[in-house]
């Protein structure tokens, strides 16, 4: 297409969609609302279907040496620590899927697309921008952000999250609602942890309304982790709410020692809490000249760890279809590719979520589990797949 692109958000989803468009030699005006770049949130997970964008991207350097690749992934019985299912995580998924498994801190891949986004066209990202009003017809798009500050495109990408200003202003919608779930996040030093803790492979403990994800990150030498507790009546609004280890400990009184020594081992300043929000799939993501990508078109919940990955994948399609067709066609070509696989991991995510959490660990792997895995989420490929 021609004309200037207009890409509201500056997340992963956004800052790849922004990449690929000027690699290809378009414009492109990235407005986000924070003063400084930056991402909120400690560790992330590239499956293949998300780390091969990167290699296509010309990243893949950067990627391996920031990201750590775990040799496999357990999934654990919560009170006793028993090994429901073991998964291979390292070299096997690469053979498999021609693209690693790995663990990063999410700081340090945005940064990797920031970075190189800056070096492809400098100035391409408006810090400072929040999006206040926005207007669309099939001709552009014209944007007012706080402060009164104005902008105009040929076409403008909601990018920005599942809480989306673009979404709320332009599409027949639901507010977010809350999931019942709360989660909390921790970082801590891997070498404050007892020594049979810190030889624990990356994986989850699984147990009734509860789930405790982990993992490392900048070459071991760091530990993610995610909790997640089933609360109704939850009311307080914020991303990264400070929490206390004992707050926290006390969802988790039951569990088994090597749980516990994680949470003891956080430092205090380094443990947040915030309410997990859903929506509902949207009819249509386009809007005259508008469309949207990742979670302000299928915010989802993290279950599979897929909430970035398909963001990144919304970015590198749509900067496909943008990049061969002219515009009104790229976005029916764009939401045609994206909505049917979106919808389906949006759905399958929750789902899991209430497998994992069920009354009964114990029966978790004895049946059927529809995860990334058996779902074949992983062979996903945003490059290659018809447009």
């Amino acid at each position: 297409m021609s004309g200037d692109i207009a890409i509201i958000g500056a997340g992963l989803g956004g800052l790849t969609c922004a990449l690929a468009l000027v690699r290809a030699g378009l414009r492109v005006a990235v407005y986000e609302q924070a003063p400084q770049l930056g991402e909120v949130g400690a560790g992330i997970t590239l499956s293949p279907n998300a780390s091969r964008i990167m290699i296509h991207l010309g990243l893949e350097q950067g990627m391996r040496r920031l990201g750590v690749v775990p040799p496999r992934q357990l999934t654990q019985n919560l009170q006793t620590g028993k090994v429901l299912v073991e998964r291979e995580r390292g070299d096997g998924v690469e053979a498999q899927y021609g693209a690693p498994y790995l663990h990063l801190h999410r700081a340090d891949l945005h940064a990797l697309l920031a970075d190189a986004l800056e070096a492809a066209q400098p100035g391409a990202v408006r810090l400072d921008h929040k999006l206040e009003a926005i207007a669309s017809d099939a001709e552009g798009v014209t944007m007012t952000f706080a402060g009164g500050k104005r902008a105009a495109a040929a076409l403008a990408v909601g990018a920005d999250g599942v809480k989306s200003a673009t979404r709320d202003a332009l599409f027949k919608t639901a507010p977010p609602q809350f999931t019942g779930q709360v989660a909390w996040r921790g970082v801590l030093p891997r070498a404050a942890l007892p020594p049979e803790v810190q030889d624990l492979p990356p994986g989850i403990w699984i147990g009734e309304k509860r789930l405790f994800m982990r993992y490392p990150m900048r070459g071991w030498d760091l530990v993610n982790y995610a909790a997640f507790v089933n609360l109704e009546g939850w009311s307080e609004e914020g991303w990264a709410i400070p929490s206390t280890i004992a707050e926290l400990r006390s969802h988790y009184a039951d569990a088994e020692p090597m749980l516990l020594a994680m949470i003891d081992a956080t430092p205090p300043d380094q443990l947040f809490k915030w309410a997990l929000h859903a929506r509902e799939p949207l009819d249509s993501w386009t809007a005259g000249s508008v469309t949207l990508l990742g979670d302000a078109a299928h915010g989802m919940l993290p279950f599979m760890g897929q909430g970035a990955a398909t963001a990144m994948e919304d970015g590198l399609v749509l900067a496909r279809c943008l990049i061969e067709f002219p515009k009104a066609e790229a976005l029916q070509r764009y939401e045609s590719a994206r909505r049917e696989r979106t919808t389906m991991v949006q759905t399958q995510s929750r789902l899991l979520g209430l497998q994992f959490q069920g009354k009964d660990p114990e029966s978790f792997g004895k049946g059927p589990i529809l995860n990334e895995d058996t779902l074949g989420l992983f062979a996903y490929d945003a490059v290659t797949c018809p447009i």
